[in-house]
């Protein structure tokens, strides 16, 4: 198998970094009411695939719960979005920087400022607006996605090492 250069996993890194940064910004244009619904439907999974006889639960119950759980779904879905955002910049910036002391940081702050434009932009967006609570779950997604990039990028240099002494 071919290994890649340098410049080919730089590009790779990069069009993982704004294929991220697009999803983000395509949920955050959606209308107030389609993203209502969107989420809706994810808690409703979430629900059905953990508590225990929920798809018997009656209708009064059954928004009960959403109206609790939805919170907690919508929040964490913040979280993880820019989670991911800040792996992806840390693999990035990997193969921009050298050594790892300033990818965590770098990563982490790129990511925090794409959340607080992330919120003005939702107050063009009929039905949303800007919260600066949600640019703290992002910014706290951004550092957890930092550190775990970097310690993929660590496990992978040491599995191919691995795999290099085996051969």
């Amino acid at each position: 198998m071919k290994k890649w250069d340098i410049r080919t996993k730089r590009w790779v890194s990069l069009i993982a970094v704004v294929a991220v940064a697009a999803m983000i910004f395509l949920f955050s244009a959606q209308e107030g009411d389609d993203s209502a619904r969107l989420s809706e439907g994810v808690t409703e999974w979430v629900l059905n695939a953990l508590v225990p006889g929920y798809a018997q639960f009656t209708v009064a119950q059954k928004l009960s719960w959403l109206e609790r759980a939805g919170l907690v779904v919508r929040k964490l879905a913040h979280f993880s979005e820019f989670a991911l955002l800040a792996v992806t910049l840390s693999v990035h910036l990997h193969y921009r920087m050298r050594g790892y002391g300033r990818i965590i940081p770098t990563s982490w702050l790129i990511a925090t400022l794409y959340a607080g434009t992330d919120e003005l932009h939702q107050m063009f967006v009929g039905g949303r607006g800007p919260a600066l609570r949600d640019v703290a779950i992002d910014s706290a997604g951004a550092l957890v996605g930092a550190f775990a990039g970097v310690a993929l990028i660590l496990l992978w240099h040491r599995l191919k090492r691995k795999r290099n002494r085996l051969a």
